[in-house]
């Protein structure tokens, strides 16, 4: 009985004494001396590059310092919003610069009142023209290059697109690269989706797109995925889209680039309704083709190369 006693007391004690000591990560911050810090930017603005007149775009901070706050401005643009911990600024583009540009701008200040040097990230602006009668003002065949791959062939554009049950329909984004230099026939489809988005910008959601042959055999399923922008302030609507096609359950643009077949996983397609168009692809074409006998090795090598 005596024993349990002196235990219990002897837990009191230490409770006791353990209450009145500060925790280690209180202790730390006590400690710590704000005003030694000298702040920076670290990594700079992360935000597009391009921007959508009329519209919004977000920029940030890739890193927390505590007790920190950060210090948004902007020149040719307006800040919509700060975030509570001042670390994401809304900025909104509502008009067009003189020079297309605009700049945003942040500083740190830190808790002990220190503020570091500015960084900045300029912001090139698109001006945005609405569409006068929707989807349907980018329904034509369209004229440009496509799935340009340097040092071997710039393709010329195939692409047609249509409005059908109420969604706009491409058709042929790759198709002179596959056929032409990919050397693989479309037995079918080559046609998709592509959303059109008000503030200029589109988007094509990852699905089937083609299905080949090669040498006489099948090959698996392409899909296709996709985002880009639309531009109807000119004479004529302008299209640019960036897109990768994937089969045989591979990152397949990456194994083309890898494999030398192309200098970025990533295809371009940058397109106009403009008639003219397609001249002005001809005489601005400025990427070497390939010899018919270095095609003919590239066709031979790339199935014994997967």
């Amino acid at each position: 009985m005596k024993k349990s006693i002196l235990f219990i007391l002897l837990i009191a004690v230490v409770s006791m004494f353990n209450s009145c000591e500060t925790p280690p990560m209180e202790a730390a911050q006590d400690a710590y001396d704000y005003d030694a810090i000298i702040p920076e930017v670290l990594g700079g603005v992360d935000g597009p590059s391009i921007a959508i007149q009329t519209f919004t775009a977000d920029f940030t901070i890739g890193y927390y310092r505590g007790g920190s706050t950060w210090n948004w401005s902007v020149e040719d643009a307006v800040i919509e919003s700060v975030s509570e911990d001042t670390r994401v600024a809304t900025v909104r583009f509502a008009d067009f610069p003189a020079d297309g540009i605009a700049t945003i701008t942040v500083s740190e200040t830190t808790m002990g009142g220190i503020t570091s040097d500015p960084a900045s990230i300029d912001v090139t602006v698109q001006k945005y023209c609405p569409l006068t009668n929707g989807e349907a003002d980018l329904v034509g065949s369209w004229q440009g290059t496509d799935a340009v791959t340097d040092g071997y062939t710039e393709g010329l554009s195939q692409v047609v697109t249509a409005v059908d049950g109420g969604k706009l329909m491409i058709t042929g984004l790759g198709v002179d690269w596959m056929t032409n230099f990919w050397g693989e026939e479309i037995i079918d489809g080559g046609t998709v989706e592509l959303i059109v988005n008000e503030d200029g910008t589109v988007e094509i959601e990852e699905q089937y797109y083609i299905t080949t042959v090669y040498d006489g055999e099948e090959q698996d399923p392409y899909t296709i995925r996709g985002s880009g922008s639309w531009d109807n302030c000119g004479g004529y609507p302008s299209l640019i889209i960036e897109y990768e096609m994937n089969n045989f359950d591979t990152d397949w643009g990456a194994w083309t680039y890898e494999n030398g077949y192309s200098t970025d996983p990533i295809f371009t397609a940058t397109l106009t309704l403009d008639p003219e168009g397609l001249k002005s692809a001809v005489l601005s074409k400025s990427l070497k083709s390939i010899s018919e006998e270095s095609f003919e090795m590239v066709r031979k090598n790339k199935l014994s190369s997967r």
